[in-house]
């Protein structure tokens, strides 16, 4: 996946790729698509983001075959991202920063919630994939001026921020919750990209993740 984004310059329709994912953030979040079509969203847009930005090939690099023995990282990342999204909770608490709800469950009984689950499942997929499209086009200027860690390191940490404003409206406009416990605090994922060489072990780590966060708000 890597030597994709180091061999495909941005291509001269990357610009593009901005108003979509401004599209992204505006139907994920508007409630005006009906029924299940929002859980697409990410989806969508993400891919076309990325399409935008490098064109043919880039979506079958980025949900390439993982490199072997990758899998094993995804329970020690799962730990890890819970342990940083706990410390950056109580961090916000001891600075006097409280945690808006995420109210993606909605109400309804506990086997509608669970439905909503499996389609939540579906646009994490999609969060791997926004996520990506909010982070290359950084390395690949970066790259220019910087060593390759460098440019990965910086455009990692763009990305993430830049994924944890999407949050905008799920955590009422809560900038350290947006820019910590979800933007920062999903820096493992990120970096599974990189040790897996694929997207997919890191969007089946966010899918478990979240379904661990979300068994206490289905049982309530």
């Amino acid at each position: 996946m890597l030597n994709f984004f180091k061999q495909h310059p941005l291509t001269k329709f990357w610009p593009l790729s901005i108003i979509s994912l401004l599209l992204a953030a505006y139907f994920a979040t508007s409630q005006i698509l009906p029924g299940i079509l929002v859980y697409f969203v990410f989806l969508f847009f993400g891919g076309l983001s990325l399409y935008l930005q490098y064109g043919k090939g880039v979506l079958s690099a980025a949900f390439n075959t993982p490199k072997r023995n990758s899998w094993k990282w995804v329970i020690p990342i799962i730990l890890i991202t819970l342990i940083l999204s706990f410390f950056f909770s109580f961090l916000g608490s001891l600075l006097g920063q409280s945690m808006a709800e995420n109210g993606a469950l909605g109400t309804g009984t506990t086997s509608q919630k669970v439905i909503r689950v499996l389609w939540i499942c579906l646009s994490l997929v999609g969060e791997e994939l926004i996520t990506a499209a909010l982070t290359f086009p950084f390395y690949s200027l970066l790259n220019k001026k910087l060593s390759n860690k460098q440019a990965l390191l910086l455009a990692s940490l763009i990305g993430a921020l830049l994924f944890g404003m999407l949050h905008f409206k799920v955590y009422h406009w809560n900038l350290y919750q947006m820019l910590f416990p979800i933007g920062l605090g999903r820096l493992p994922l990120t970096w599974l990209w990189f040790k897996a060489d694929s997207l997919w072990p890191a969007a089946i780590a966010h899918i478990l993740y979240d379904v661990i966060l979300f068994i206490p708000m289905i049982l309530a």
